[in-house]
């Protein structure tokens, strides 16, 4: 018997803060298990009785004909041109998402209550019940091992609240307390605070492979004033943690910050455009920049299949990915890509974490986003048919 563990979660809108409107949530997912029977060839020539259709003018894999745009790669319908033989649905689980979450709290943050927003807006952040599904470390900088002059990277790398998850209430309490129990004061040692922050998620990532998804969070009001204070150094950080281990490194900056400099960060993380909050709002927007930043990691990323028979585990080869539009629309496949450098805006697809020894499904961009504005819509993951490709 085949088990899947998906991500699952119904989109909800956010309340619109300024210029932002952030979907909150996560993509509603179905569970299909599908088994092919002998001598199927290209599953996308079946029609939804299994039986072999000639031409239909649907996209096959690669580009579509049609050049529809959205990020899909469009297939048959019923089912996405898959023959279902059998279905089985499991409860679907979430792929963990770790957060490293680095706050500055130099003296420059007890200006214009900046402080104050800051901690009022990851107070609710951390009590909303829709991060649940999330694993936080929390360390502030400078503090107490991450500071000038020292700029001790090993330092920075040990977080002052431990890893932990957002469903349980004592990690909820520990978070807040550590905010309660700082101020602002000191310089910006920001070459060392990121550094450590790196070193952390590449760290935590290799001990978990594809089972896990880890990112840093930077949050600053300032540009470096300690430290290393060249920006493409600092930035350096973000790019090894990607280059290392695919770790996304986001760049927060409040009123104060240089945006150039965090536009670097957030590049070299491979998550640009920063996100900047004014102090006009500033509790709300770093709140909803908190939530697009959830929303970004966890919304389309799955976890792949697994069976319950270790002598029949699931072949990648037999793996593919549907799309069913809300209000009863029909399945499309989207196509899978190599990587994720194989993505492209027109037709997106999927791509495995280690397509040598697969632990995750992640959507292209441009397919997340189509997804993400269809909030009825649903991905199934389909097993049992040759994975369909571009």
């Amino acid at each position: 018997m085949i088990k899947l563990r998906l991500v699952t979660e119904r989109l909800r809108t956010s309340t619109l803060y300024t210029s932002m409107s952030v979907l909150v949530g996560f993509v509603a997912v179905g569970l299909l298990v599908a088994a092919c029977t002998g001598g199927i060839g290209d599953p996308s020539t079946l029609d939804d009785t299994g039986s072999s259709s000639s031409g239909s003018g649907s996209g096959t894999g690669g580009a579509s004909s049609s050049g529809q745009a959205g990020g899909f790669n469009p297939g048959d319908g019923g089912n996405g041109g898959f023959q279902e033989c059998a279905g089985v649905a499991e409860e679907a689980t979430f792929i963990p998402v770790s957060m490293f979450i680095a706050v500055d709290k130099s003296g420059s943050m007890s200006n214009d209550g900046k402080w104050d927003n800051v901690k009022a807006a990851f107070v609710s952040f951390f009590t909303d019940p829709g991060a649940d599904g999330l694993n936080v470390a929390l360390r502030f900088w400078p503090d107490p091992g991450c500071e000038d002059p020292w700029c001790d990277i090993n330092g920075c790398a040990q977080p002052q609240v431990p890893l932990g998850s957002l469903a349980d209430p004592n990690h909820e309490q520990a978070l807040i307390n550590t905010f309660n129990s700082k101020s602002p004061g000191g310089m910006t040692p920001m070459w060392a605070a990121l550094g450590g922050a790196c070193q952390w998620a590449v760290a935590h990532q290799g001990q978990n492979e594809g089972a896990e998804k880890v990112v840093v969070i930077l949050v600053t009001d300032g540009a470096p004033t300690a430290c290393d204070t060249n920006i493409n150094n600092i930035a350096q950080h973000a790019a090894n943690a990607y280059s290392a281990a695919e770790i996304l490194t986001f760049a927060v900056g409040l009123e104060g910050s240089n945006e150039a400099q965090m536009t670097t960060i957030a590049q070299a993380g491979q998550t640009a455009p920063a996100f900047f909050i004014g102090n006009g709002n500033a509790q709300a927007e770093l709140l909803a920049a908190l939530q697009a930043i959830q929303q970004t990691v966890v919304a389309c990323s799955f976890a792949m299949p697994e069976s319950d028979d270790p002598n029949n585990p699931v072949d990648p080869n037999q793996v593919n990915v549907t799309f069913t539009p809300g209000g009863g629309g029909e399945p499309v496949v989207i196509a899978q890509v190599a990587s994720e450098a194989d993505c492209n805006q027109t037709n997106g697809g999927w791509y495995y974490d280690d397509p040598g020894n697969p632990a995750a499904i992640f959507l292209c961009e441009s397919t997340c986003n189509a997804v993400q504005s269809d909030q009825e819509g649903k991905i199934e993951i389909v097993v049992g048919c040759a994975t369909q490709v571009q």
